[in-house]
């Protein structure tokens, strides 16, 4: 290399620069320019040849560097310019305004493994060209995506029973293990009779309905139907197979479909009067609105359960959705004014729950703008498979296009936080998956089996028997079951009665 640079030198076409007690070759077309990023400020007060003050000259020596190094601390690139840290720093400030270098941190801590050393990471705040880290990106994403290998459907259902916490050994429990389950449920719509006695039971190693009822009148969760129905409103209410969702009343902006342009003037008759009376008055007991809009209790009641079905009205408590499932559900009567004031208090009247119109919150201005709904879908049924393939949202009627969710994680995957690739064998097109996700996806394949037998409602989101295994769909209704030993489904038990 010496001798190379001592022919250019002679031949005039490189310099030499002698800062900091070391030796810098420069291109003799762009010397003047170096030079005067090392001149004297107080020898040259005044702009050097050219007319670049020190502080310009300095700009563009570290632009042209930036653009042929990798990431940097600004102490690393004064150090290597033989520069000090201040005006490198002004100079760096001002590429990043202009858009040349990001800030970040591209070099994080890694501990040593045997036979490789670790790497101690960046000391202070990193800059990096932008060109050059999206190189950056691009190979590790590539690399990332090859190091993953494939394990078979049944390792990814044995890892979803346990991430989704339906085996034995992974149940939570209390107020807190509750709400997170139904954060990482949310959105997904199961028949109203199996939440309590399937969904639920099945991932809580105590779960109470008081629990429950808590936290719907406390306004940290709410149910309903989340997917708004297309085309004519139901003539029915509500029944034990009909679908509805529970979740944090915070995510139902993005959660709840938005209603049709047309959706209030589909409907007609007693359920369309009893929803003009919910939104002229709003949260109201059910006694109350029979007062209001003159209409039968029954006739309150039955209009009320075809808005739930339509995905119009809630109730601030679950007690109303119980009612119904159980059957207990009692309606109010009109009494004589000259009897008795006692009466029996069932879910409809005054002492249960109120209704009011399902609808999010209106956004506050200074919360920022509103969370994008693509995005925020693509991230909960991460959160909810920790995995994600295009089979596996063929029971979710929240999940976007598929076309939509692969643009929503490539971007989350260039910002580090999906990783994408190949993870589970026999299924075509892109995968993608949380970081955490794809370590307990090994470590799950690596487990040896044991023979044990979850039993599951169907109704369940993890009835994936005909969609990620062979043979036919198990009908998602009460009364079916599917049975998983070490991630193979073994038997299905046929519709019960109508009667269990």
């Amino acid at each position: 290399l010496h001798a190379w640079l001592d022919d250019l030198g002679a031949d005039g076409r490189v310099q030499t620069l002698e800062a900091g007690e070391r030796t810098f070759w420069l291109a003799t077309e762009r010397a003047d320019a170096v030079r005067a990023a090392y001149a004297d400020p107080s020898a040259h007060p005044e702009p050097v040849e050219g007319g670049a003050d020190l502080q310009g000259a300095i700009v563009e020596l570290v632009r042209g560097r930036v653009e042929s190094t990798g990431p940097f601390t600004v102490d690393e690139l004064a150090g290597r310019l033989a520069l000090e840290p201040a005006p490198v720093r002004q100079a760096v400030a001002q590429l990043e305004a202009e858009g040349i270098v990001l800030r970040g941190a591209f070099r994080p801590k890694m501990p040593g493994v045997p036979g490789m050393p670790g790497v101690p990471g960046a000391a202070g705040e990193e800059f990096c060209d932008r060109r050059i880290l999206a190189r950056i990106h691009r190979a590790t994403i590539g690399r990332l995506r090859r190091a993953v290998e494939p394990v078979p459907a049944a390792s990814l259902l044995r890892f979803l029973l346990e991430w989704q916490h339906a085996t034995p050994g992974s149940r939570l429990a209390g107020d807190a293990g509750l709400v997170e389950v139904i954060e990482q449920l949310q959105g997904f719509e199961a028949a109203a009779a199996a939440w309590e006695g399937s969904l639920l039971a099945s991932r809580l190693t105590d779960f109470h309905p008081s629990t429950l009822d808590a936290l719907c009148f406390g306004g940290e969760l709410a149910w309903g139907r989340l997917a708004r129905r297309t085309g004519d409103p139901p003539s029915v209410g509500l029944s034990r197979n009909g679908p509805v969702s529970i979740a944090l009343r915070e995510d139902l902006p993005w959660l709840l479909d938005p209603p049709a342009d047309d959706a209030d003037g589909a409907l007609t008759g007693v359920p369309a009067e009893v929803l003009d009376y919910l939104g002229a008055h709003g949260a109201s007991f059910a006694p109350d609105i029979a007062d209001g809009t003159r209409l039968l209790p029954s006739q309150v009641e039955d209009a009320l359960w075809v808005l739930v079905a339509a995905g119009r009205v809630t109730a601030d408590g679950f007690s109303a959705l119980r009612g119904l499932v159980s059957g207990l559900t009692k309606k109010v009567a009109r009494r004589s004014r000259f009897a008795s004031r006692a009466r029996a208090r069932g879910t409809s009247g005054r002492a249960g729950s109120r209704w009011s119109l399902l609808r999010a919150a209106a956004p506050d201005p200074a919360d920022g703008p509103p969370e994008d709904p693509i995005e925020a879908r693509a991230a909960q049924l991460l959160r909810r498979y920790g995995v994600v393939t295009r089979e596996l949202l063929t029971r979710e009627p929240m999940a976007p296009p598929w076309w939509k969710l692969v643009r929503a994680y490539r971007r989350a995957e260039a910002r580090g936080e999906v990783r994408g690739g190949r993870f589970v064998a026999g299924f075509v097109g892109e995968q993608f998956a949380l970081p955490e996700a794809v370590d307990a996806l090994r470590a799950v394949n690596r487990r040896e089996r044991t023979g044990e037998v979850v039993r599951l409602s169907a109704c369940d989101p993890l009835n994936l028997v005909g969609i990620l295994t062979p043979g036919p769909r198990i009908p998602a209704v009460i009364g079916n079951e599917v049975l998983y030993r070490d991630g193979v489904p073994i038997e299905a038990a046929p519709e019960a009665a109508a009667s269990a």
